[in-house]
């Protein structure tokens, strides 16, 4: 509804926003941050003010009601025009989840076993209940059961939808430690035609070509890291240690490429 006086802001807020913060979950080697989002039923009072009417995990409100500057809301909350209340099954999904994470930050790893497991049957292809019971499952020193949890989820498209990138990087880390290196490879190419300019990606990219003795594509994506980002301080680190190894053997960087060029029968990134 459009505002008849002269306000800066000529449209009524008036809608569902929601504000991005930043959480730690774990300890030590297991910390993970991940971002969660606080929604809120928004509604413009006046010329100066908001009223913001907070809305719990199942989208019920919580009767958390407060007034803010429209100037100090529109810099902080986002319009979410496809927000819809969660069905019970979702809610009860995420409660696992959430209890999942919190008995394993006090290490309570059986028990959260069985959260992520209970969210498991409400939703098997849940991204975030498949990747926590994976990662569980290595903190549990059970390589084989990860193996499985991260092959399976390599497979859910879902996995490479936009609201998901933040696991991209971390899903293929995951892979690389329990040695599901072509897994690990795909995830980051497909993870990079959503969001091309993650240097972090790239650069992972290069590790796996690194680990592989592939010295000249491990240098070429360290380059593409680089150009996102020339400050990226461990890719200059990468490059010049690949150099030394390289100058080490007597290896000239290129060379294995104008070699493939000129016998194209070998397979691009042959390790030498």
């Amino acid at each position: 509804m459009l505002s008849m006086d002269h306000s800066p802001y000529q449209r009524k807020i008036a809608g569902i926003f929601y504000e991005e913060s930043t959480i730690t979950l774990g300890t030590g080697h297991t910390q993970k941050v991940q971002k969660v989002k606080n929604y809120c039923q928004a509604e413009q009072v006046d010329d100066e003010k908001v009223k913001l009417s907070f809305l719990g995990n199942a989208g019920q409100p919580t009767g958390i009601v407060i007034e803010m500057p429209c100037e100090d809301f529109m810099k902080r909350y986002t319009l979410d025009p496809n927000y819809h209340v969660k069905t019970k099954e979702e809610a009860e999904h995420d409660r696992h989840v959430a209890t999942a994470e919190k008995q394993r930050a006090r290490g309570e790893l059986y028990s959260a076993e069985y959260e992520y497991t209970t969210a498991l049957k409400i939703d098997p292809e849940s991204i975030r209940a498949n990747f926590g019971i994976g990662t569980l499952y290595m903190e549990m020193g059970d390589t084989r059961k990860a193996k499985d949890v991260f092959k399976k989820l390599s497979e859910v498209e879902a996995i490479f939808e936009e609201d998901n990138k933040h696991i991209f990087n971390e899903f293929g880390i995951e892979l690389r430690k329990v040695h599901m290196v072509d897994e690990a490879l795909a995830n980051y190419l497909k993870a990079i035609t959503i969001s091309p300019a993650d240097e972090h990606l790239h650069f992972n990219v290069a590790r796996i070509h690194y680990d592989r003795k592939d010295w000249d594509n491990a240098l070429e994506w360290l380059q593409k890291a680089l150009e996102i980002n020339p400050h990226f301080r461990d890719a200059r680190q990468f490059e010049a240690l690949i150099l030394k190894e390289m100058k080490e053997l007597h290896l000239t960087p290129g060379a294995s490429k104008v070699e493939q060029a000129a016998d194209p029968e070998e397979p691009a990134g042959t390790p030498r």
